[in-house]
């Protein structure tokens, strides 16, 4: 402070000349100058830029009107939004992870039934290696994001799993027992490099179909026209959403704009949260009386010590309080309450999304309404029309495999009528209908477990014998031996209203005397 204040008293013993002001001037000038075009406050604007990933909004437009001859554009799009969009990504994800998958296998031939217990225990063996519950949940996600999932599958006597393909290299050649059928693009392996694993592609993938690879590609090799060969059924799955269509569509690809959409409005009303927040402060720099001095412009002090101030002032407030200077007067400035509109896109631009994907808004809100359970049957419909190709393709591996002696069913339960479909099915064995396995099912129990925990309770456990319940008022039916086995105990002082009700008699005693 006191060399402040030193600094003052010499530059007030200091005489201002003419040459010296106009110095301090375009010295002052050039200041600013450099101030202005180091300052960016470009965030302080309304226009966000759109984008998704490497494509832009009129590129994106074209896909959307052409989408036979963009196909791997739109499948690329919908990747990118799923990993950047928290919106795009439950709406990804809401019927795939709802969905209970409840695979049953039922007799095709009546007349063998007496004569295929044996190889019924070996097909319920085979449908808990293939573990569909678990490998099968890629698959419907893959079909809801991209429309269409080709896989190829590992299959021992221990082990199965799905490896997905790059559905780049892949088309629908032909249907087999009412599954799809594909084919391969060769040229797929001219990178001998694998980034999933230390070995070569061909070595690869010649453990899911051995010597089958490596011969269809040194064939390409040899013809280029040998190009696309189709895979074998057998160790292939094909599952595509949008069966009408005869290419590939994401089933979500109409509101990629809307997506970006919500994602504008939310930079927005962080902008606009920013602006609410932002200050600005401006430094008035006296002047003298024009009458009174030969210059227009006679700034009462030198732009120097108004310079060092600013600066001062300056470095002692944070980045969100804006400084100038003027030798005008002005008004206060303020951008509070800018915000508001902007809050309202978002929530206007969330709404248009669910309504374009004709989901309930509240399935993603902790709202509720009366019809929420029709939107939730018309939304569930869609995911059991995909699981009628997925049962078709189960109960394909199961002719390769048993010769077609049974079929695969899946139950249509979700999380969200998973409680109302047990009741139905409880309901239904009460009478006699053979639903036990469809209510295992339904309850996590597929049939090599059911079997296992039948035998289990039954004959090792003897639950039925040898669990006894407690005794106790809710499983006593009454003291043995005694005059009135049933309600509470007789006391020996009746109330009046007891006498009364014994002398008028019963109901049934009433109707009698009156016939």
């Amino acid at each position: 402070m006191d060399d402040l204040l030193k600094l003052f008293v010499e530059m007030e013993n200091v005489e201002y000349s003419e040459e010296q002001y106009y110095q301090d001037l375009l010295s002052f000038a050039k200041t600013l100058q450099i101030k202005n075009n180091s300052k960016r406050d470009g965030w302080i604007s309304d226009q966000v830029k759109r984008s998704y990933n490497s494509y832009t909004s009129d590129e994106i437009e074209e896909f959307l009107a052409q989408p036979r001859e963009n196909e791997k554009q739109l499948r690329e799009v919908a990747r990118y939004l799923e990993n950047t969009s928290q919106v795009f990504q439950r709406v990804i994800g809401y019927l795939p992870n709802i969905n209970m998958i409840c695979p049953i296998v039922i007799p095709t031939r009546p007349e063998q039934l007496k004569t295929i217990n044996v190889q019924y225990e070996q097909v319920c063996n085979y449908m808990g290696l293939l573990n569909l519950p678990h490998n099968l949940l890629q698959v419907y996600r893959v079909c809801f994001r991209e429309d269409i999932f080709y896989g190829l599958e590992y299959e021992t006597k221990d082990a199965y799993f799905i490896k997905q393909l790059d559905p780049d290299y892949c088309r629908i050649s032909s249907v087999e027992y009412g599954s799809y059928v594909f084919q391969m693009d060769m040229s797929y392996f001219d990178n001998a490099k694998n980034n999933d694993v230390d070995i070569e592609l061909l070595d690869e993938y010649e453990q899911y179909i051995p010597s089958f690879f490596k011969k269809a590609y040194n064939a390409y090799k040899a013809d280029s026209n040998l190009k696309w060969v189709e895979l074998p059924g057998q160790n292939t799955i094909c599952i595509k959403l949008k069966e009408e269509l005869d290419y590939c569509y994401p089933p979500f690809a109409s509101v990629y704009r809307d997506i970006q959409d919500i994602e504008e409005y939310k930079s927005l009303a962080m902008v606009s949260e920013e602006q609410a927040n932002y200050k600005i402060i401006g430094f008035k720099i006296p002047r003298l009386d024009s009458s009174r001095s030969d210059r227009t412009d006679n700034f009462a002090i030198k732009l120097s010590t108004a310079k060092l101030f600013f600066d001062i002032t300056r470095n002692s407030l944070s980045d969100s309080v804006g400084m100038f200077y003027s030798p005008m007067d002005f008004e206060p400035i303020s951008f509070a309450g800018t915000n508001t509109n902007s809050r309202n896109r978002v929530k206007e631009a969330t709404d248009q999304l669910y309504d374009s994907l004709g989901f309930s808004k509240l399935l993603f809100n902790s709202d509720s309404a009366t019809t929420l359970q029709y939107s939730i049957k018309l939304d569930e419909a869609m995911l059991f029309a995909l699981n009628r190709q997925v049962e078709t393709w189960v109960s394909r591996k199961l002719i390769y495999n048993f010769k077609g002696n049974f079929r695969c069913q899946f139950i249509d339960a979700t999380a969200l009528n998973r409680t109302e479909l047990a009741d139905q099915y409880l309901k239904a064995a009460t009478y006699g209908i053979p639903s036990v396995v469809h209510l295992c099912a339904i309850l996590g129990i597929n049939q090599v477990d059911m079997m296992a925990l039948n035998y289990l309770q039954n004959n090792m456990l003897d639950i039925a014998n040898q669990f006894i319940p407690l005794s106790s008022s809710n499983t006593q039916s009454g003291m043995a031996g005694g005059e009135d086995e049933n309600g509470r105990p007789k006391t020996d002082k009746p109330t009046e209203s007891t006498v009364a009700n014994q002398e008028s008699g019963t109901d049934a005693e009433k109707k009698a005397s009156n016939v």
